[in-house]
């Protein structure tokens, strides 16, 4: 029984040891964009959190779909920097305007970005082409910030 008790708060401490690790990686890959001082943080779903802060310190907030996306990229590029999260599982960051790949279904080329998935609790990186880190167009909740 004691043996078993040890365990347990092992790995309950492993396991917000990994979820303050998913929020300073976070926490990093925004720094430039949101202001994290003493901000609290949905530590299950931390994109949840970022949510609200981007929808807080956006200068343009933009719902995007397959029929405005190309319009949305457009105006992306009169500002510093995109952020996009879908739904609350997927934080992207455009890092090249002009590199980019198109796309088919979503109708336009889509730029060269930089994104955490969140998948059963675990946070992903990725660099890839819009088009392969937002998924094809569904009824998926998109959402555009833009930052000066």
């Amino acid at each position: 029984m004691k043996k078993f008790i040890i365990i347990l708060t092992m790995a309950c401490s492993l396991s917000s040891q990994a979820q303050n690790t998913k929020i300073t990686v976070l926490k990093q890959f925004l720094s430039d964009l949101i202001n994290f001082d003493d901000k609290a943080f949905n530590e299950e779903q931390p994109i949840i959190s970022i949510s609200q802060m981007a929808h807080n310190n956006a200068a343009e907030i933009i719902k995007i779909n397959r029929e405005n996306i190309k319009l949305a990229l457009i105006e992306a590029k009169s500002f510093k920097h995109c952020l996009i999260i879908s739904e609350y599982h997927t934080l992207i960051r455009v890092v090249d305007n002009e590199d980019c790949s198109p796309s088919y279904s979503w109708g336009t080329c889509m730029p060269l970005s930089r994104a955490y998935i969140q998948k059963n609790g675990v946070l992903d990186e990725k660099k890839d082409y819009l088009k392969n880190v937002i998924g094809r167009p569904d009824s998926q909740k998109r959402t555009m910030y833009l930052f000066n």
